[in-house]
């Protein structure tokens, strides 16, 4: 039995001198900082496409309230027989923006306002689940009324670790609104 000694101090040979090697540091200190890298790289990309997408989101806005802007929408033109539905409103919204959105989450809210003093920016409150609690009106104003624009879009953004989340929606997205106010052209 003299021999077993032997083989255990030749099996603990490698584990004294793997505790003293110093190889490994290099790949035990990426190791500890490389999620919070990861987590700071994916963090900047969702935020730069929230941005592009809701810088977008607004030029789609400012477009189609052209239309109501200047009376497009609300008169009979030549390729219009009659006013704008708030599904035709939709689909030319629609035409502004990229494949970014579907086209079926976005929500339209288009109402007249008696005067400056009762426009309402408000974002529409939401329920636990992120579904509209209220209804968005959709109603043309006539020429030299105040008009009050809202497009909402549901974004769906990805949880991060170490607590980087943008969503602020009970549904887990993130809301995107752009709100246009303006006077109707005269005719």
């Amino acid at each position: 039995m003299a021999f077993l000694p032997k083989i255990v101090e030749a099996g603990l040979r490698p584990v004294g001198a793997f505790a003293r090697s110093r190889v490994g540091g290099a790949a035990t200190e990426f190791a500890l900082v490389a999620p919070i890298f990861i987590a700071l790289i994916f963090g900047t990309a969702q935020t730069a496409i929230i941005y592009l997408a809701n810088a977008n989101l607004e030029t789609a806005a400012e477009e189609t309230a052209r239309m109501v802007l200047t009376n497009n929408a609300t008169t009979t033109s030549s390729n219009q027989t009659a006013p704008m539905t708030a599904a035709q409103f939709q689909t030319a919204l629609c035409n502004n923006i990229t494949a970014l959105f579907n086209c079926s989450n976005i929500m339209i809210g288009l109402a007249p306002a008696t005067s400056t003093t009762s426009i309402s920016t408000a974002a529409p409150t939401f329920n636990a689940n992120g579904t509209l609690a209220n209804t968005l009106p959709y109603t043309l104003p006539t020429p030299g009324q105040i008009a009050v624009l809202q497009v909402l879009y549901q974004w769906p953004v990805i949880g991060l670790p170490l607590g980087f989340n943008f969503a602020n929606l009970g549904n887990g997205t993130y809301l995107m609104m752009s709100t246009q106010v303006f006077i109707v052209e005269a005719q």
